[in-house]
Order: C-alpha cells, then sequence, then structure tokens
C-alpha cells in the first residue's frame, strides 16, 4: 500500500507537469497566432492603403493626360528635346485630394527602332540600318545575335543566315526590350550590361516612329550610326544643349559632322518625336510619392495613350 501511493504521487506529479506544460505551449501558440494576425492586419491595412494611394494617383494622372497631349499638339517649335519649356516640370495641386502631381514630358524616339528594323516586307532589314544593328551588338559582345533577333521579331518562321527561327519565337512587334530575353542566348548582362561592357537597353527602343530624333538620343545611340562615333556623337551632345537641332542643315554645321553622311542619315535622323513620355509623381500629404509614367503616340488627329507603367 504504502509503494502504491508513493507511485500514485509520481504519477500526480506528472501529470500536473505535462498540463502545466501543455498550457505553457497553448499560451504560446495564442500569442504567436496574435503576434502573426497583427502584423498580418497591419500589413493588409498598408498593402490597402498602398492600392487606395495608387489608384488616386491614376485617376489624377489620367485627368492630366489632356493637357499633356495639348502641350505635345499645340507646340510650335521644329525640335522636340528633353530640356524644352514647353516639356518642363510642372506641379499641379489636387488640394480636395490632398495631393500634388508632378508631371514633366520626355520626347522619346531616342534609340535603335526596334520595331521598325525591317523593311515593310517584314524581313529585310532597313539598309541604313545594317550598320547600327551590327555595331549594337558589337558592343554588347555578342554580334552573333544579330540575325538571331531579327528571326525573333520579323513576322515569317522563315530562318535566315546566322539566325535561328523557333516555332515560339513571338514573330511581331515587342512591348518592351525585356521580351528579348527570350532569345537564346540574350542574357540579363547582355540586355543590361555587365562589369566594363554597354548593353543594349539604353541603345534600344520600342516606342518610336522609325527615326531616331537626334535631340533626345544619348550620344551612346548616335556614335553607332553610320559615319559617326563617339567624338561626333560628344559634339553633337554639347551644341544641341545651347540649341536644339531643327534640320540637317543645323546638324551639318557641327564642325566635326561628316558631310559624306549627310544623305545616309536623312532616312535615319529626325529633330521631332512621335513617341512621347510623360512622366507623373503623386506627392501626398505625409511626403510618399507615386510614380507612373504613360508613353503617348502623335497620331494624325491628337495624341494617343499606347502604354501605362510604374518607371523601371
Amino acid at each position: 500500500m504504502k509503494t502504491g501511493f508513493l507511485l500514485n504521487k509520481a504519477f500526480q506529479g506528472k501529470r500536473k507537469g505535462l498540463v502545466l506544460l501543455s498550457v505553457l505551449l497553448v499560451s504560446l501558440f495564442l500569442l504567436t497566432a496574435s503576434t502573426m494576425y497583427a502584423l498580418f492586419a497591419r500589413r493588409s491595412v498598408r498593402n490597402f492603403d498602398r492600392q487606395q494611394r495608387t489608384f488616386t494617383a491614376r485617376m489624377l494622372c489620367e485627368a492630366l493626360l489632356p493637357a499633356a497631349g495639348g502641350l505635345i499638339t499645340l507646340h510650335s517649335g521644329d525640335a522636340h528635346s528633353p530640356g524644352d519649356e514647353a516639356f518642363a516640370l510642372r506641379r499641379i495641386l489636387f488640394p480636395d485630394a490632398g495631393v500634388t502631381v508632378e508631371m514633366e514630358i520626355f520626347p522619346l524616339d531616342d534609340g535603335i527602332p526596334l520595331n521598325d528594323i525591317l523593311l515593310p516586307d517584314g524581313r529585310t532589314i532597313r539598309t541604313e540600318m545594317e550598320g547600327p544593328w551590327r555595331r549594337l551588338w558589337q558592343e554588347a559582345g555578342a554580334e552573333h545575335l544579330g540575325a538571331a533577333v531579327l528571326d525573333f521579331l520579323d513576322p515569317d518562321d522563315e530562318p535566315r543566315l546566322g539566325g535561328g527561327e523557333r516555332e515560339w519565337f513571338l514573330n511581331r512587334s515587342l512591348l518592351s526590350p525585356e521580351e528579348l530575353l527570350l532569345v537564346p542566348g540574350v542574357t540579363e548582362e547582355i540586355l543590361s550590361g555587365g562589369p566594363g561592357r554597354q548593353g543594349i537597353r539604353p541603345l534600344v527602343s520600342v516606342w518610336t516612329g522609325g527615326k531616331i530624333n537626334v535631340n533626345s538620343a544619348p550620344p551612346e545611340v548616335l556614335a553607332l550610326l553610320d559615319g559617326l562615333d563617339r567624338r561626333i556623337a560628344a559634339d553633337i551632345a554639347e551644341t544641341r544643349k545651347r540649341k536644339p537641332f531643327t534640320s540637317m542643315e543645323d546638324l551639318a554645321a557641327v564642325p566635326s559632322f561628316p558631310a559624306a553622311s549627310r544623305s545616309r542619315l536623312m532616312n535615319v535622323l529626325s529633330f521631332t518625336s512621335t513617341h512621347f513620355r510623360v512622366s507623373f509623381s503623386a506627392v501626398f500629404a505625409d511626403g510618399e510619392k507615386v510614380p507612373l509614367q504613360v508613353i503617348l503616340a502623335v497620331k494624325a488627329s491628337a495624341p494617343e495613350t499606347i502604354a501605362w507603367g510604374e518607371p523601371q
């Protein structure tokens, strides 16, 4: 009887310990669950607030798009340049929403025209673009990919010499240079650049009318064109800071500009843009900014919105 009594007491002690441990574990679980719920609720509120602000920003920016289109349409000059007074930064206050919207317009047509690199037959590369296209891929250290990318872009399924057509190639105009990553061999480094090597992204554009605006194109793009090099491109960029070019005569007046290249570049260069990026930034009362951008294309009557998105 005595031994049984001792075993029973020991069993009861263990049972109390297990109960206490269970209570502690349940308490810990409830505390953890409560904390996780609080974090989830807080994150959900932040996400909702972010979505609400993004929606507000988009609505306000959309209300300003006609004004941006008007500034482009009513532009009276023969040149479009990023420093143009008509396209300068503007701040518009929306007091009821407690938001200030910053709006700035940037003329595009500023890169090698990916979607207009071919003739209307959809297969033959434009003669005046053969040299720039080859040098573009040389800059990226991937000259062997030029023909494959043309196969990726052209609308047919016939492989070209040095190319490599695939049945899953897009064979259409690009919506973004990032789509080139679908081409076998095109890597992020080739697209964006790496140590000591130029990527192709800042040198190409999908938003063009087929020509390159000499007033908005980076010097690195101009240096790819037939007859030009880095020194001449730098001279052109320096000259346009003082006054944008309005004609081939203006451009030919740059001392280093090669006269022999004038006729060849007439089919490549322009002095105005057909596409524009309108950059918005909605600034809320607490200082948070929601950036947005719109691509406008100048059509026969008025600029047309062709893309919305966040700046890359």
